[in-house]
């Protein structure tokens, strides 16, 4: 099958030898990768049923049931946003909640309506999935506005097809919503959008060009980097890469191997995140990557590690690939304790514990990061899915210590949304740290700042609210695991503010300040499409029935895309 790209022209000048040593390490390893895979197929056709430990909480007793009135308040929200969007700014990328006006930043494919359509099938909204498929069926991904970037187009737009075609075969979708022939074409856009976001992986490590040019059909270096002969003019020598952007594309593409039987998507995507997986640089922390990554040749170019933006799906897909690949793969033990070795380090070495502040005598359990030999006590809304992946990976891998890390980190979350006035937790915030650490990167040091650390034993270092479901999804796991009603009422505890403050006339806004009271000046004119593809559908998850999406049977992507566990 075409559309597999490895040694096209680089656009940077490399010296011959060195390229020559580095192009018979890189073919020895792909040798090696293919005569394993011919050993151990890790592409299984045949549909049966998944086979495995028991992830949801089993003894429900008639609690796991729909709390019918939530589930009904968050579909009427879906609604809400869906109308609005189609009303006002059908086929554009996203509303802008306030204004009502289009925006396309997606390349112009209408990732609203492919990012939030496994939404609009779990919650059964027919009459909206239709119009989303006409949609879809229409798009022609061979022409893109503007460069594409290959982690947000494969998680927003392959993803969202991808399970729309899982769904409809799991006979979730009437047939007079979708049917074989649709079917069947929108897994060929998915195939023709895979094809042409190939050229990404056309460097020397197989880790992806930041974007691509589908006109050329060429990767491009981000549009920040700067080439020059002059080295004070830019920040590297070579494009980078973070362990997310690298290692985010796995789960996408081994679906699409599984459906259509071309080894080439899965090929591709373990190639591009084998960098960080089989890594030839040692990190002093087990498991843990060191980041940003040289793509030309693989190497960090600098010393940062956490979990949190620009990290974090990697360790989340390291894990949730265990879930997904069939159990012949011969990478799954290896897979497995990576995750582990980085659940570990996590906790061993980021986890802080904040002090008691002046008024808030309570601590609580945070994740910081490190950026080379500094300590940054910091964390970022994003952070809060690992409470969700790592209780996922404690109960697949029996790991009780981990589950208790897990939802100790979840209760600090929760106190971000608790601290705050709308009840909305923060972009990033800091704390101090109750173990000293050599010299924390952050102090409360403006007025407002101390005074919420006086409150809260937290501060805000941004305090914007961008509509993300990190939290809610970590609550959404809580609950389905452990069967502790608690995590319901702080999930619905969320939706209710987000209702208050967020609501917008044309959908629902972001917040410049969630320590800010109800106010329409509060307001940020933007919704991003995970606002329906992720933050919405964690919510009625939460609230519908326990056997809807079971985590037995179905992965989320880290779009919040449904995939089956196919054995």
């Amino acid at each position: 099958m075409p559309g597999f790209r490895r040694w096209g022209k680089s656009k940077l000048e490399r010296n011959p030898q060195s390229s020559f040593k580095l192009l018979a390490a890189v073919l020895v390893i792909t040798l090696y990768l293919i005569i394993k895979e011919f050993q151990h197929p890790t592409v299984h056709l045949p549909y049966t049923t998944p086979v495995g430990a028991h992830i949801q909480y089993t003894q429900w007793n008639g609690t796991g049931k729909a709390h019918e009135k939530r589930a009904d308040k968050v579909r009427d929200a879906m609604r809400y946003t869906f109308r609005k969007y189609r009303e006002n700014a059908w086929g554009y990328d996203d509303i802008l909640p306030v204004s009502g006006k289009g925006s396309s930043s997606r390349n112009g494919w209408g990732a609203f309506i492919v990012d939030s359509a496994s939404t609009l099938v779990l919650m059964g909204l027919w009459d909206e999935l239709s119009h989303s498929i006409e949609h879809i069926l229409g798009i022609d991904f061979t022409v893109a506005d503007d460069l594409v970037d290959p982690f947000e187009t494969t998680i927003r737009y392959l993803g969202g097809m991808l399970s729309i075609v899982d769904l409809y075969d799991a006979g979730l979708i009437p047939q007079d919503v979708l049917h074989d022939e649709a079917r069947d074409l929108i897994l060929e856009h998915a195939v023709t959008l895979a094809q042409k976001l190939a050229p990404a992986y056309d460097t020397p490590t197989g880790m992806p060009w930041p974007r691509v040019d589908f006109e050329t059909e060429q990767g491009e270096p981000n549009p920040t980097f700067v080439f020059s002969d002059d080295p004070n003019k830019r920040e590297y020598d070579h494009p980078v890469i973070g362990p997310a952007r690298t290692g985010s594309s796995i789960l996408e593409n081994r679906v699409l191997t599984r459906m259509t039987g071309a080894y080439i998507f899965a090929k591709n995507s373990t190639l591009a995140w084998a960098p960080l997986v089989w890594s030839k640089w040692v990190s002093p922390w087990p498991g843990m990557v060191d980041a940003p990554i040289d793509i030309m040749n693989g190497s960090p170019v600098a010393r940062a590690r956490h979990w949190d933006g620009g990290h974090d799906s990697y360790y989340e897909y390291l894990f949730k690939i265990t879930l997904l690949s069939p159990p012949t793969d011969p990478h799954l033990s290896l897979y497995k304790k990576r995750f582990l070795d980085s659940a570990y380090s996590l906790r061993k070495y980021l986890g802080s514990r904040s002090a008691s502040a002046p008024n808030h005598i309570m601590q609580h359990l945070f994740i910081g990061r490190q950026n080379g030999e500094e300590y940054h006590n910091q964390q970022g809304h994003l952070a809060c899915f690992a409470p969700g992946t790592i209780l996922l990976a404690s109960q697949q891998y029996n790991q009780p210590s981990l589950r208790t890390f897990a939802l100790a980190l979840l209760e600090g979350c929760r106190h971000i949304y608790t601290s705050t006035t709308t009840k909305i937790g923060p972009e990033t915030w800091s704390w101090t740290p109750k173990f000293s650490y050599d010299e924390p990167r952050f102090a409360p040091t403006t007025e407002r700042q101390k005074e919420e650390w006086t409150k809260s034993g937290i501060w805000s270092t941004e305090p914007a609210y961008k509509g993300r479901p990190e939290y809610v999804e970590s609550l959404f796991y809580a609950w389905r695991i452990t069967g502790e009603q608690r995590y319901r009422e702080w999930a619905w505890e969320a939706f209710a503010a987000m209702e208050e403050h967020c609501k917008a006339p044309y959908g629902y806004a972001q917040l410049a300040d969630v320590w800010q009271a109800k106010s329409e000046d509060n307001w940020v004119d933007m919704q991003e499409s995970f606002w329906a593809s992720e933050t919405l559908k964690y919510l009625w998850l939460t609230f519908t029935d326990v056997e809807t999406a079971s985590l037995d049977t179905w992965v989320f992507s880290t779009e919040g895309h449904p995939f089956r566990m196919i054995r």
